[in-house]
């Protein structure tokens, strides 16, 4: 079966205006054309879309079980067009940026900030997804950076490493231990924790420093996402050990953090593909990504969070 691109536009046309002579005006057609290629297309179908009315066209079922499947493909078409006249010009001035959701929620805004005070004609795109996939959805998608923890291993292009604080303790703020100024992991020993997926790189870490302790966990709640995890410490579920960022930006009168010993470094990662697939501002959203994570340390540094 061969379906012409002509043929569906005036399908997709007809289920609008339910008139051939209506048609024929938005397609810049003639009546006897959009019959024509109506029949056409009929006929390479094998079913009737339409029953002939003397003045109107009245749908069949089988026209509205295809007119799904057709919106569809020109909806992704209107999507090819769009991005089309961004490439075009007037949206070159976007920077997109691919991240965990962490990072979305506790680094970027600030960011942002810091980027559209100094380009406010520039426009920012946020995809945020969880790695592992998100470190495939870098190589494989058109994005300007990626903030990731881990490496975007097989590609092209630069990874900078940028330390950012210790691994902090997130904890309810009324819970027992919250009156220590730094826990150590001898005291959560069989506390109630909520945790990453096993399969995450922080926790692997984590789980190694307390089975060499011989410490057990109540491992209550197991989330992909630190900003689940934050929200499930204020609501006194458990408590958790999580990135800084994150700690810092749920920290409040239900929440608390404190350091934990021994620690544990974090980091991260900014990806940028090879020069040729960056925006021109680039440059520019990475440096104001590198000033956020450069106050942050120093607001943990000057909480001796760190």
């Amino acid at each position: 079966m061969h379906l012409a691109h002509r043929q569906l536009e005036i399908f997709q046309s007809l289920m609008q205006t339910l008139n051939v002579t209506e048609t024929a005006v938005q397609l810049g057609s003639s009546q006897p054309t959009i019959s024509r290629e109506l029949k056409a297309l009929e006929a390479e179908l094998g079913f009737v879309l339409f029953r002939r009315d003397k003045r109107r066209l009245e749908v069949t079922p089988q026209a509205i079980a295809l007119h799904v499947v057709v919106q569809r493909s020109f909806v992704s078409l209107g999507e090819i067009a769009r991005e089309a006249q961004a490439i075009r010009g007037d949206r070159l001035q976007r920077v997109a940026v691919a991240c965990l959701p962490a990072f979305a929620h506790a680094l970027m805004p600030r960011a942002i900030r810091r980027f559209h005070d100094a380009h406010p004609e520039a426009s920012i795109k946020i995809h945020s997804i969880e790695e592992p996939m998100l470190t495939r959805e870098l190589l494989n998608r058109v994005f300007d950076l990626g903030v990731v923890e881990g490496k975007v291993a097989g590609g092209l292009g630069s990874m900078a490493n940028h330390v950012a604080g210790n691994l902090l303790c997130i904890l309810p703020a009324d819970h027992p231990l919250a009156r220590y100024d730094r826990i150590a992991i001898e005291q959560m020993a069989d506390q109630p924790f909520i945790y990453y997926s096993d399969d995450d790189t922080y926790r692997r870490q984590i789980d190694a420093r307390f089975d060499a302790a011989g410490i057990g966990r109540d491992l209550l709640v197991e989330t992909t996402a630190a900003t689940s995890i934050g929200a499930m410490v204020a609501e006194g579920i458990g408590l958790s050990i999580i990135n800084p960022l994150t700690a810092l930006a749920f920290e409040g009168r239900q929440v608390a953090l404190r350091p934990i010993s021994p620690a544990i470094p974090y980091a991260l990662n900014i990806w940028q593909p090879d020069p040729v697939r960056q925006s021109q501002w680039s440059s520019s959203f990475v440096a104001a990504i590198e000033r956020t994570l450069a106050e942050i340390v120093g607001t943990l540094r000057d909480r001796r969070l760190i």
